[in-house]
């Protein structure tokens, strides 16, 4: 068992070793996921900004409606 933990460890360090070369520096900005979420953020935010106000109340008793049929439902 011993055998198989040391030479597991050892594997990992040569892949991690190997793969080094690929792994981004540290200064090469935000990562991608960082990158992703703020301009998911920014599209979101401007779209709701767009919208009618009626339109956003008639989405927001959507969903509080949906919300509020599912816990019902959940409970029985």
């Amino acid at each position: 068992m011993r055998t198989r933990t040391l030479s597991l460890a050892v594997t990992l360090a040569a892949g991690a070793l190997a793969l080094s070369p690929w792994l981004p520096d540290a200064s090469a900005g935000p990562p991608l996921a960082s990158a992703y979420a703020e301009e998911f953020k920014e599209f979101w935010v401007g779209a709701f900004r767009k919208q009618n106000g009626i339109v956003m109340l008639v989405l927001g008793l959507g969903l509080v409606s949906i919300l509020i049929i599912t816990r019902s439902k959940a409970k029985k």
